[in-house]
């Protein structure tokens, strides 16, 4: 059976002008993680990356401390839902419907928390279908991206053969639906939990899958590096 392994992207830009880059602690996750898989002589047959900034930093941080020679094969296929669509769609008629989350609103850009209770909101908007706006992707579409992603990797794979995905923590909850048969409103949920540069493996055969790791750090911790572990 071939494997397929996740890798959330490092620390991203949180309250800075631009999200969609790394922080320095997202550098050196990526470094660590490059140099785990050079350690366990982790040798992928192959390697793709969303087409967001923090994906392909953390992709081409990890091949490089890897001492790994494989092309990167970037799709956007691989990208996570873009969350400012969201927000721009979902968030006039949040504040319609619930004014009281104007105050997280209004903090949301510098308080992880505060953002993180205003969009499980809007996200839970988007994911009913019932505010859906034209130009924005749909949970439906979104949730069908994904596993065409995921399937179509799988659909080259020989046994033995191991892919490597870098990619969000969205696309990541969301693998959960199909591997797991997790209700996909469910799955997203778990977006919130996946650790920055962390490995959910599983292995894949005529369409079928079976979970190996999820949301896996140990390879972080053993740095224990101060706030090597974030979410953001």
């Amino acid at each position: 059976m071939g494997k397929i392994v996740l890798i959330r992207h490092g620390q991203a830009s949180f309250g800075q002008p631009v999200y969609d880059q790394l922080s320095e602690t997202g550098k050196y996750q990526a470094e660590v993680t490059g140099c785990y898989f050079e350690q366990a002589k982790i040798k992928p047959t192959a390697i793709y990356s969303g087409t967001l900034k923090r994906q392909k930093e953390t992709a081409r941080i990890v091949v490089q401390h890897a001492g790994l020679k494989s092309e990167i094969i970037e799709d956007q296929i691989y990208n996570e839902y873009f969350y400012q669509a969201i927000i721009d769609s979902q968030l006039p008629g949040l504040l319609e419907s619930d004014p009281t989350v104007s105050e997280d609103v209004d903090k949301a850009f510098t308080d992880l928390q505060a953002f993180q209770r205003v969009f499980s909101k809007l996200l839970k908007r988007w994911v009913s279908g019932n505010y859906d706006a034209e130009g924005v992707e749909t949970f439906k579409s979104y949730t069908k991206r994904m596993i065409d992603g995921i399937n179509a990797i799988a659909s080259k794979q020989d046994n033995d053969d191991i892919a490597v995905v870098f990619t969000s923590g969205g696309f990541i909850a969301m693998s959960m639906h199909l591997i797991l048969g997790i209700q996909d409103t469910e799955a997203l949920k778990l977006g919130w939990q996946i650790y920055n540069c962390s490995l959910t493996s599983f292995y894949c055969n005529d369409n079928s899958f079976q979970l190996e790791t999820f949301n896996s750090i140990g390879h972080l911790e053993m740095d224990a590096s101060p706030g090597i572990l974030s979410h953001i």
